[in-house]
């Protein structure tokens, strides 16, 4: 196996270090073509800068927007609501539905049930 890109001798195709074969012409190289077609690659020279160094980075600043406020159009402390959204008074609510009621009081009886059940069970 090369360790550089090769030449082919037959069609003058650039194969990769790897090709086992031309990728163009399909020939196998022996080592003598290997050898003597190598091409070196070409490396870019080493950065001497550190690639996890901090860098610099232009910012654009932002001023912040102005807006001109009447104190005509200011919103007022008081904030007229639609009638469908205005508390309604105490006696105007309607009354909590049945099955919340007992939901509330059928816990404890239970409970209250199940101990009387279970001392009698256990007493006797």
């Amino acid at each position: 196996m090369a360790d550089a890109p090769w030449r082919c001798s037959q069609c003058g195709t650039v194969n990769e270090p790897v090709a086992n074969a031309c990728r163009t012409c399909g020939r196998w190289p022996s080592l003598f073509d290997l050898e003597q077609s190598t091409i070196e690659a070409e490396f870019p020279d080493a950065v001497d800068d550190d690639p996890y160094a901090a860098q610099s980075v232009d910012v654009e600043e932002m001023e912040p927007q102005v807006f001109d406020v009447n104190e005509a159009a200011a919103p007022s402390d008081e904030v007229d609501m639609p009638p469908e959204f205005e508390e309604k008074p105490e006696e105007y609510k309607a009354p909590k539905p049945l099955w919340r009621r007992l939901g509330r009081v059928i816990v404890p009886i239970a409970f209250v049930i199940y101990l009387l059940v279970r001392s009698a069970v256990d007493g006797n």
